[in-house]
């Protein structure tokens, strides 16, 4: 089904799409923050006069200023502004209002802060050992906690996920044992809009919030919990979002603001620069991911065990689940028919930036391991890696690998597409071309499964007077194209057409609940709650006798008998879905022998489909992820050199561009099990999550390298190479 265009392309297009930092409202104030340079440290005094003094200063705020208590997502261990110690270098130690910006930023820049630096631990595996310095005197006593006093002092959260026979037995008995140790580095999330808010405390004690904030409804119950105060008492207004991508789901530097606004009666604009963003917000997880990978003298996998140890940094307070934890990693060879599988997933606190979320957090680790591990287990076999993948697929009427009772399992379909694909360029596992300029050419496979998730939301329609309706959703569209989806499902159910739909966001008081954006989940459960209001709508114009009527003429009748009226739509699934979706991804690649440098000329991708609410936003979600693969797979890495962030600019911090991006070659496997009324499947983070292992595939097949830490650099390449070339 395609209806129209983008549903926010042409507020877009001429600049009438208010983000945070449009926001302009009277008498607004604009703050700036200063920041510790050390990774640990006791704050021995903070002298403020010389900013005070700054002509324009409305208030200079430090943590004994602000009466609030911690805050984060689940886990509320973040101060508003630091107390006693900074636990990572870009801490907010002090907080300014001026009266412009320049003001702000010079009297920051005046505050002068005493420091005691104190030992760090950096590493998150030094960090669980006996006698490693303390990042927090008492983890377990802040609210949400997950961890007790009984576990290691840096731990931050500890989950395990295992089904069926006992691993080490398995393992005991396989005929071939592969034991192979990854690094995944932390990453931006690459968003164009950096984090930005306006606070406004008023005299009457509520609270109103504009944020680059992909969750109002959760923002708002955090911010409820570290304020003190009723929820009822805040109001999270609408704003477009600048991209997201995970990095957006936390509160940042809201109750900053609010801190601000209360202490100078005025409403506060905060909006951190790009450097600030890169080097203080909440990057990807840095991790390292043990595989062990049992199989027999088939062929068969039998047995599979992942260890990762997690650098969560100094704070917890930016990840939402329940357990604190990176549920991808319970992703970990889940395309795959295994007995016996133990998943283990350490988080710790370090002396670092905080770590929060990116898009399909602990999917790309657990990815990265584990398929690595199955294409040198079928290389080191003899077998062409994709039958040794054919060979161990999870199938329809399988239990998955953690014992999950899947509807369908599409692995053989889209498997068997993809192969379709290779044979016109020849196929993974094949002998490399080494071509007279010494470049070798190599294909590299990887699969991906992904489950779907649902939550809660809620949709209202507003019909007017001239036939059109208005349709109200709680969350924002932060580029995937969340609003469009909604619209076509609207016009589809009540049969308008695009242009006598609008959709607008709802502020928190306007719309009761709603999950927020993440998960892949918003298609779902956004379609779902749509259809519920329109059925309601339907029986409004039945019960008022207008079911005769053109739709257009009986909404406008409805709009003038009832004005100002409209009907809900809310979903709350709490139950599984048993949903998912197979995606699998090649690349071809190109690699210099003798500098290591890599092309990939081609990714292609195979993706499980049910029905497409919107085709367009849905190819560049699927395309713009593989782009965002490549990013992880060949250049993002957030350098963090003494407990600091180096890679402060995008200069130093590569993103992707236009002249990096290969051909891109996409093929829908159509016929999937879809969820809900229209039969939908999830893909905002299909895509992104395989193609870093199936480079390093494709490298591999190239010139006989693996390559075991992201990203994958001519360098990295290089010295493997001439190891190579060492050995006897």
């Amino acid at each position: 089904m395609a209806l129209g265009g983008r549903a926010d392309g042409w507020a877009k297009v001429q600049a009438r799409a208010v983000y945070a930092g449009d926001v302009r409202l009277p008498g607004m104030l604009y703050g700036a923050v200063v920041r510790s340079p050390h990774p640990h440290a006791r704050i021995l005094r903070v002298r403020s006069e010389a900013a005070r003094a700054v002509p324009g200063v409305r208030a200079v705020l430090t943590g004994a200023d602000v009466r609030y208590g911690t805050y984060g997502r689940r886990v509320r261990d973040m101060p508003v502004l630091a107390r006693e110690v900074v636990r990572f270098a870009g801490e907010r130690v002090a907080a300014v209002a001026a009266e412009s910006l320049p003001a702000a930023r010079q009297a920051a820049s005046l505050v002068e802060v005493d420091y005691e630096p104190l030992p760090a631990v950096l590493d998150p595996q030094e960090a669980l050992q006996p006698g490693a310095p303390r990042v927090h005197q008492a983890a377990w006593r802040y609210p949400g906690a997950v961890v007790g006093p009984e576990d290691p002092p840096n731990l931050q959260s500890r989950r395990v996920w295992q089904h069926g026979e006992d691993v080490e037995d398995a393992l005991a008995r396989c005929a071939y044992v592969f034991d192979e140790t990854y690094e995944i580095p932390p990453a931006h999330q690459g968003y164009l809009e950096p984090h930005a808010c306006v606070a406004w405390a008023k005299s009457d004690g509520t609270v109103e919030v504009w944020a680059s904030n992909k969750s109002p409804h959760r923002l708002r119950a955090q911010l409820a919990a570290c304020l003190g105060i009723p929820v009822e008492r805040i109001r999270v207004m609408p704003v477009y979002v600048g991209g997201d991508f995970g990095g957006k789901g936390s509160p940042m530097d809201v109750p900053v603001a609010v801190a601000l606004s209360e202490a100078t009666g005025r409403p506060v604009k905060l909006v951190v620069e790009y450097e600030e963003d890169l080097t203080a917000a909440n990057p990807r997880h840095g991790s390292v991911v043990r595989v062990r990978l049992g199989v027999d003298g088939e062929g068969r996998m039998r047995a599979l065990d992942v260890r990762a140890w997690v650098n969560g940094g100094a704070y917890a307070a930016f990840k939402p689940v329940e357990h604190v934890n990176l549920n991808g990693f319970a992703e970990a060879g889940n395309t795959y028919r295994i007995p016996a599988v133990r998943i283990e997933s350490l988080i710790a606190y370090t002396h670092t930036v905080p770590r929060g979320h990116m898009r399909s957090p602990g999917s790309l680790e657990a990815n990265f391991a584990v398929e690595s591990t199955v294409d040198l287990a079928a290389r080191a076999l003899g077998l062409d890696p994709l039958e040794f993948r054919s060979r161990n697929l999870l199938r329809t009427g399988d239990r998955g690998t953690l014992g999950e009772p899947w509807m369908e399992v599409r692995g053989e379909e889209v498997l068997r597409a993809l192969a379709e694909v290779l044979v016109q360029g020849g196929g993974a596992g094949g002998t490399p071309r080494v071509e007279e300029d010494g470049w070798a050419c190599g294909v590299g496979v990887a699969l991906y499964c992904r489950a779907a998730h649902a939550g809660e939301t809620e949709v209202g329609l507003q019909p007017r007077p001239d036939g059109s309706v208005v349709v109200w959703v709680p969350f924002p569209d932060q580029g995937a194209g969340q609003h469009t989806v909604v619209r076509n499902v609207v016009c589809k159910e009540l049969g308008l057409p695009p242009g006598a739909v609008e959709v607008r966001q709802a502020d928190t008081d306007q719309v009761a609940v709603d999950s927020g954006v993440g998960g892949s989940r918003v298609s779902l459960t956004a379609s779902a709650a749509a259809s519920r209001a329109c059925q309601e709508l339907r029986r409004r114009v039945e019960q008022e006798g207008l079911g005769g009527l053109r739709v257009e003429e009986a909404l406008a009748e409805l709009a003038r008998r009832r004005p100002g009226e409209g009907v809900r739509g809310r979903l709350s699934v709490e139950e599984e879905l048993w949903l998912n979706s197979v995606c699998a991804q090649a690349a071809r690649v190109r690699v210099d022998r003798g500098t290591g440098q890599v092309r990939v000329e081609e990714v292609i991708t195979i993706l499980d489909v049910a029905e497409i609410l919107h085709p367009p936003s849905h190819r560049a979600q699927v395309e713009g992820g593989v782009v965002m693969g490549l990013g992880s797979a060949l250049m993002e890495e957030v350098v963090v050199e003494a407990g600091r962030v180096v890679s402060s600019n995008l200069h130093e911090y590569r993103l992707p561009s236009v002249l990096d991006v290969p051909a891109l070659r996409l093929v829908l496997v159509p016929g999937g099990k879809g969820w809900g009324p229209h039969g939908v499947k999830p893909v905002g983070e299909m895509a992104n999550v395989a193609v870093a292992a199936a480079v390093a595939n494709a490298v591999a097949d190239a010139v006989g390298v693996r390559v075991r830490r992201l990203p994958i650099s001519a360098e990295q390449v290089y010295r493997l190479l001439r190891a190579q070339e060492a050995r006897p």
